[in-house]
C-alpha cells in the first residue's frame, strides 16, 4: 500500500513540478544542457530506507554541495584548529564566487564559497599511492553508497571558463591559505564539483551527516561524529550563500546546494533528503528545491530548532492477536479459535516521542507487515511527545487503514494526543491495550458465531472436562459437584486460603486479584469468563491460593471438592486418572501459551 510519507513526498512534487520559473547555470556551458523539467525528490532515514518521487536517478553533477563534503575530509585529515587556520566559519552574506576573504589575514570567510572551498581542497592530502581527486572520489563514494564517476566534459567546460577561481587561488596564494602551485589544486576542485550523483546519492549522502558520519546504508563509518557537527553547523549559517538566513528561518536544516540543481539537507537522527531541479533562482539556487524542502520541512516538523532527539526504536513490539491474548480467561475452545483467527489483527507498542521519523517507522512496518490484517491497533501507552505533524501523520494513517479495508484502534492511556485527533475518521480509541485487544477477540468470536462470553449459561455437563467422558462414566462423576452461587463483589476464592476445591465457571464474569505481600497494592490480573477452571494448579499442587478471584457480575460455579476427587480415586480410579490427565493436559497448553505469549512481551 502507498504509505503516508510517500503520499506527502508525491504531493510536494505535484506542487511543484509545473514551475518553470528560473533559469540554467550558463556560467559554465555544459550545464545549459540539462533538461529544465527534470525534478526529483528522494528522502533516505537514518536507518537506510529509502523514499523517492520523480527523477531521483537522473545523473548530473555536484558542483558546490561538494563542499561540505571535502570541509569534512579536511577536518578529519588536519584536525579542526589546522582548517580553522586558514577557513573562518562566518557567513559572508555574499555570493558563492565572492573575493571574501579577511583583509589582514587572507583567510576566506567560510568553506562553503568559492575562495574557502578551494582552500579545503588544497588541504587535503595529494600522494602519488592516491592522487588528491581520487581520494574525493573514493570517499564520496563512500558518502553515497556506491561508486562515483565524473562528467569530463562539464570539467573540461569548467576549467575553460574557470578565471576567476584560478584568480582566487592566486591571491590565496599569496596569502600563504595555499602551500605550493595553484593550478593542481584548482584543476581538483574543478574534477570535485564534477562528480556525477543523483538525487538518491545526495539524499543518502545528507543521510550519512544525519547518522553521525555512519552510512545508513553501508555501516561505513566515513566522518568522525565531532567534526560531522561542524559540517552541520557550517552548513546551517553558510550552506546556501546569501540566502542562508533565509533559509535557516523558513527551512531550519543545515543545507547544500550546487548550480548543478540539487539541494541537500539533513536533520540529525532522522533524515537525509534531496532536491534536483536544474532552473536556478537568482542566488545560484534550486527553485523548485528550495520551494520543495520548505513544504517538506513544514509537513514533517522539521525545523532543526524544533526537532528534540527520539527514540531509536519508536516500535516496542509488535504481534499478532493469534499470539498474544489479553488478560480474559476464556474457555479452551475460544482459544484455539483465537488461534487460528487472530492473525487478522496486529498490535503495535510504540514507545519514545512521536516524530515524524519514528512514525515512519510505524508506516513502514504496516506495508511490510500488513498481510492479512483486518485491525490494527496502536498503542500509545509509553508515548512521549508530540509536535504540530503527528495528528497529521496518525490521521494519514488512519486514512491509509481505511483506504486497504482495514480498521484502526488507539489507546492513549498516556493522552498524548488531543480528544478530537481523530474527528470524523472510523478510529476506535479504547482505554489501554488490554480493552483493545479484548474488543478484538469478542468481535473475532462474535464473527464466528460464538455469544457474546457474559451472557453464556454453560450447564455441567457441557464443560471440556466432562465432555469427553462416556455416560457410565459422567454419571459417576457428575454428582460429585455442588453447585454454587456467588453475589457480585462476593469472594470465590482467596488468596493464601488452602486449595481445597476446584470450580467450573458456568455464568457470570469474575476476576482475578494479585495482593503484593511486600506494600499490599492490588493488582487486577485477569477477567474469567464461562467454560474456565478455576484453582486446578493449586488442587492439584495441594497448596495454598496464589491469587483471589472475586465475582464481579453474579457468578454461579460447579465445585468439586479435594474430599470428592479423593473418594474418586478411591472408588473409581479410571474416572479419577482421566480427570487428573485432562487438568495436566490443559494446564500444560496453557504454560506453553503463557510462555509463548512472555517471550514475545519480552523487553
Amino acid at each position: 500500500m502507498r504509505d503516508t510519507i510517500t503520499r506527502i513526498i508525491e504531493e510536494v512534487h505535484r506542487r511543484y513540478a509545473g514551475t518553470m520559473d528560473g533559469s540554467l547555470a550558463d556560467y559554465i556551458p555544459e550545464l545549459t544542457r540539462a533538461d529544465p523539467n527534470h525534478f526529483g525528490i528522494a528522502v533516505v532515514t537514518a536507518d537506510g530506507y529509502r523514499y523517492a518521487v520523480g527523477d531521483v536517478d537522473v545523473p548530473f553533477t555536484i558542483q558546490s554541495v561538494s563542499k561540505a563534503f571535502t570541509y569534512g575530509m579536511a577536518l578529519d585529515h588536519r584536525g579542526a584548529a589546522a582548517v580553522e587556520e586558514r577557513v573562518g566559519v562566518e557567513p559572508s552574506g555574499e555570493a558563492f564566487n565572492s573575493i571574501s576573504l579577511d583583509p589582514g589575514t587572507g583567510r576566506p570567510r567560510n568553506p562553503m564559497i568559492n575562495a574557502g572551498a578551494i582552500a579545503v581542497t588544497g588541504m587535503l592530502p595529494d600522494r602519488e599511492a592516491e592522487p588528491r581527486f581520487e581520494h574525493i572520489r573514493s570517499t564520496f563514494s563512500r558518502f553515497a553508497a556506491r561508486e562515483l564517476t565524473w562528467d569530463d566534459e562539464v570539467y573540461a567546460s569548467e576549467s575553460a571558463t574557470g578565471f576567476r577561481n584560478r584568480a582566487i587561488a592566486n591571491l590565496l596564494r599569496s596569502f600563504d591559505i595555499l602551500d605550493g602551485p595553484t593550478d593542481p589544486v584548482v584543476e581538483d576542485y574543478f574534477r570535485q564539483c564534477s562528480l556525477q550523483v543523483t538525487c538518491s546519492d545526495l539524499a543518502t549522502m545528507a543521510a550519512t551527516l544525519a547518522h553521525g558520519g555512519v552510512n545508513p546504508v553501508t555501516g561505513d563509518a566515513v566522518l568522525t561524529l565531532g567534526n560531522v557537527e561542524k559540517v552541520l553547523s557550517v552548513m546551517a549559517t553558510c550552506g546556501m550563500y546569501d540566502y542562508s538566513g533565509t533559509w535557516v528561518y523558513e527551512v531550519g536544516l543545515p543545507a547544500k546546494s550546487g548550480v548543478g540543481g540539487g539541494v541537500l539537507g539533513g536533520l540529525p537522527g532522522q533524515f537525509g533528503i534531496a532536491l534536483f531541479s536544474p532552473l536556478l533562482d537568482e542566488k545560484f539556487n534550486s527553485v523548485r528545491g528550495v520551494a520543495g524542502f520548505r513544504d517538506l520541512s513544514r509537513e514533517f516538523d522539521l525545523h532543526l530548532l524544533r526537532a528534540p532527539s527520539m527514540s531509536k526504536h519508536a516500535i516496542r513490539r509488535h504481534y499478532r492477536l493469534s499470539d498474544v491474548s489479553s488478560r480474559r480467561g476464556r474457555p479452551d475452545e475460544d482459544l484455539e479459535l483465537l488461534a487460528e483467527v487472530g492473525r487478522k489483527v496486529l498490535v503495535l507498542e510504540l514507545q519514545g516521542d512521536l516524530f515524524a521519523a519514528s512514525l515512519e517507522r510505524v508506516i513502514r512496518s504496516l506495508a511490510s507487515d500488513g498481510d492479512g490484517v483486518e485491525v490494527v491497533v496502536l498503542d500509545l501507552r509509553r508515548a512521549g511527545a508530540t509536535d504540530g505533524s503527528t495528528v497529521g501523520l496518525l490521521r494519514g494513517l488512519a486514512e491509509t487503514v481505511a483506504a486497504v479495508g482495514q480498521h484502526l484502534v488507539v489507546t492513549d492511556q498516556a493522552r498524548v494526543l488531543p480528544s478530537d485527533a481523530f474527528a470524523g475518521l472510523d478510529v476506535e480509541v479504547a482505554r489501554t491495550l488490554d480493552d483493545a485487544m479484548r474488543g478484538c477477540e469478542d468481535a473475532l468470536l462474535g464473527d464466528a458465531g460464538r455469544a457474546p462470553a457474559g451472557s453464556v449459561r454453560l450447564d455441567l455437563a457441557e464443560f471440556e472436562l466432562v465432555r469427553h467422558l462416556g455416560d457410565h462414566e459422567r454419571a459417576r462423576l457428575l454428582p460429585r459437584f455442588v453447585e454454587r452461587s456467588y453475589a457480585a463483589g462476593e469472594v470465590i476464592v482467596e488468596q493464601g486460603a488452602d486449595a481445597d476445591a476446584l470450580y467450573l465457571l458456568g455464568s457470570g464474569v469474575a476476576e482475578v486479584e494479585f495482593a503484593d505481600p511486600l506494600d499490599g497494592s492490588v493488582e487486577r490480573i485477569a477477567d474469567l469468563y464461562p467454560g474456565v477452571v478455576i484453582g486446578e494448579l493449586g488442587l492439584l499442587g495441594q497448596g495454598r491460593r496464589s491469587a483471589t478471584v472475586r465475582a464481579v457480575t453474579d457468578v454461579a460455579c460447579f465445585e468439586l471438592s479435594r474430599f470428592e476427587l479423593m473418594r474418586l480415586r478411591s472408588s473409581d480410579h479410571l474416572v479419577y486418572t482421566r480427570i487428573i490427565e485432562d487438568l495436566l493436559v490443559s494446564t500444560a497448553e496453557r504454560l506453553r501459551r503463557a510462555n509463548r505469549e512472555a517471550s514475545l512481551l519480552r523487553d
